[in-house]
């Protein structure tokens, strides 16, 4: 099933995330001080707003999954094929060295 926001689900979200924002440039994310100023543009129903911070505590409290063991050389050898760049300890760029060894623990 494939739910879509309404208008209103929409003005919570983005007045929810704008406070997000708020908070991480000095201000404290309620519209109470900081040098952050976001100021609405369309009013929002506290069922809205209480509706959207159920949704994003049940995300939030979700585990993330591990990412891949080998992200970071997949990342780096898509960077220099990208900028056609040869990887350090390379002679040619096609194919790439792997610049980081997979098997070794990281820190």
């Amino acid at each position: 099933m494939t739910r879509k926001l309404n208008e209103a689900d929409r003005a919570a979200v983005d007045m929810l995330f704008d406070r997000i924002n708020a908070a991480g440039n000095n201000g404290n994310g309620n519209g109470n001080g900081g040098e952050s100023y976001i100021p609405m543009t369309v009013a929002v129903a506290e069922e809205r707003l209480s509706a959207v911070q159920r949704v994003l505590a049940t995300l939030e409290a979700m585990p993330a999954p591990e990412p891949s063991p080998d992200l970071a050389v997949r990342t780096l050898q898509r960077v220099a094929r990208a900028s056609g760049a040869a990887m350090p300890g390379t002679m040619s760029s096609p194919p790439p060295a792997r610049y980081i060894d997979p098997t070794q623990p990281m820190a």
